[in-house]
């Protein structure tokens, strides 16, 4: 083997090498295993892996830092699902944790679910819930620090999303998160809170 034969095979020796250890750390940084290319692969694995129907995305929220906020909904088997996901590097999605087989009740008239994590420096909240009252046109959340947000509506479903960054000792904090549900007219129709977190339409508004 003559040297410009050895000089080529150490060279792709060498990249061979740096490939493999790029995918190392990839995988460390990733958690691996719900890593690919495409976001909807990511879901496929994920509901495969927690032993649930693969359906489509039905919203995507970005809750900021490459993270999204992914609404699953499972028509044929009456459930829904929450996935959270990150996009890294400008092409690779990963699945980073999520709710699944949340039951579609047609007598749930509104529900307040939801969740949060701290991810290195910042805070990351959501909101996700079904809607069965045809005179809900508009929901507002008013989180615990009075920041508001429209929700997003789609197909009985909605869901909501908010990243904060950390400041001094700042921790996870719902308590003083509220829903509110208007009319096409502005009217308030419901308001959830921690306390008060569904209404069916055998309950009373009033109450």
């Amino acid at each position: 083997m003559n040297s410009h034969v050895k000089g080529l095979l150490g060279h792709g020796v060498r990249w061979l090498v740096i490939l493999l250890s790029l995918l190392v750390i990839c995988k460390a940084l990733l958690g691996l295993g719900y890593s690919s290319l495409r976001i909807e692969r990511v879901v496929e694995t994920a509901l495969n892996n927690m032993e649930v129907p693969v359906a489509p995305i039905s919203m995507r929220t970005k809750m900021g830092q490459g993270y999204e906020l992914l609404l699953i909904k499972d028509r044929e088997h009456g459930m829904y699902h929450q996935l959270n996901v990150k996009h890294s590097f400008g092409f690779l999605w990963s699945y980073r944790g999520g709710s699944v087989g949340m039951p579609i009740d047609s007598e749930v008239l509104l529900s307040f679910q939801g969740g949060g994590a701290t991810i290195g420096k910042y805070l990351h909240y959501y909101y996700v819930g079904q809607l069965n009252d045809p005179q809900i046109s508009r929901l507002q959340i008013r989180w615990y620090d009075g920041f508001q947000q429209e929700a997003e509506i789609k197909d009985g479903l909605y869901q909501a999303a908010r990243t904060v960054r950390i400041t001094k000792d700042d921790e996870l904090q719902s308590g003083d998160d509220k829903l509110f549900a208007y009319d096409e007219n502005g009217q308030l129709l419901y308001e959830l809170d921690r306390e008060r977190r569904e209404i069916r339409s055998d309950t009373d508004k009033s109450e």
